[in-house]
């Protein structure tokens, strides 16, 4: 019988994990919970590369070119899939139309990416704001802008993409920063009408949180795998080895699921998984890991090496 993975997440991660896998001959099933294949790169609008040195392209024709090479490379994509539950023996409970079934891969790639990081501010749960990949699910996704003022919180390279895609759709960034909890207060219960930061006070109808993402690797957790820490990673991220590998027998992690990065870091991750699970099933060789791995480039060189010495700070208390 043909060795059977499953790849939980249909992102950039999943896709090319998936294809790598396919291509050694094992049965593939990719499973997102989206209508559509591609993850952030559905959502997202400014070029990104997707291998160090690459020229950027528009993140909607690098989905198209992931999913072309997957469904070549013999992929089976089950999309409005949510993936519930995975339990001992990687039993996964999928629900698809309301029915739910069961599932049992002989290795599972956990893809499923990263969320926001939330920051709590007086009126933080006022209607008006979003977090930030929410705002640009709206904004780049279903083209709609929620207002026409903008406060976004936050200045690294999150908040700096949603501020250009805010201008893009015919925003105005009246306000754009980091600032103490304490210093920030939204008005307006009804509907967010201005930020207070200290004793400035900016009208705006729309205040973005982008202060950065945390892994995502409930799956990964809820069968057993521990939790290692890495603030250079996103925060709590699974503990997994140079194989991409968990502890728990046949699975692997990958992508922002295993500590955020780049759209080419998480690409080359899902790489490295896909041969990786397929090796372990003997379809492919120690030296098609290396291969695979060295041709990952400098940012999956780096991610490696930060997660070689972490220690377990965290583990599922019931399997």
């Amino acid at each position: 019988m043909t060795p059977s993975i499953v790849v939980v997440g249909a992102g950039p991660a999943g896709m090319a994990a998936a294809t790598e896998a396919a291509a050694t001959g094992a049965s593939v099933t990719l499973l997102d919970e989206q209508e559509e294949p591609g993850g952030q790169l559905r959502y997202r609008v400014q070029p990104v590369t997707v291998a160090a040195g690459s020229h950027a392209d528009r993140p909607d024709r690098i989905a198209e070119r992931l999913v072309d090479a997957a469904l070549a490379a013999g992929v089976g994509f089950r999309t409005n899939a949510t993936v519930a539950g995975c339990f001992a023996g990687l039993e996964l409970l999928v629900v698809e139309d309301g029915v739910s079934s069961h599932e049992a891969p002989d290795c599972l790639i956990v893809a499923t990416g990263s969320t926001d990081l939330p920051y709590p501010f007086a009126g933080a749960t006022y209607p008006g704001v979003f977090s930030a990949r929410g705002l640009q699910i709206l904004l780049n996704l279903h083209r709609v802008r929620p207002g026409r003022r903008f406060a976004i919180i936050g200045s690294a390279a999150d908040a700096e993409e949603l501020a250009g895609d805010v201008m893009l759709a015919g925003g105005e960034v009246v306000w754009s920063g980091v600032a103490p909890a304490p210093f920030l207060s939204a008005d307006g219960a009804e509907g967010v009408r201005g930020l207070s930061v200290g004793q400035d006070h900016y009208t705006v109808d729309v205040i973005a949180i982008a202060v950065g993402r945390q892994a995502d690797p409930a799956l990964a957790t809820m069968v057993g795998t521990p939790l290692a820490f890495s603030t250079e990673l996103g925060g709590l991220i699974p503990l997994i080895d140079d194989h991409l590998r968990s502890p728990i027998s046949g699975l692997f992690v990958a992508g922002d699921a295993a500590g955020v990065g780049s759209v080419a870091a998480v690409i080359g991750e899902g790489r490295l998984a896909g041969i990786a699970a397929a090796a372990s099933l003997g379809l492919a060789s120690d030296e098609d890991v290396a291969a695979v791995r060295a041709a990952g480039g400098p940012e999956l060189a780096w991610r490696l090496a930060q997660r070689a010495a972490l220690p377990a700070v965290s583990t599922q208390p019931y399997q």
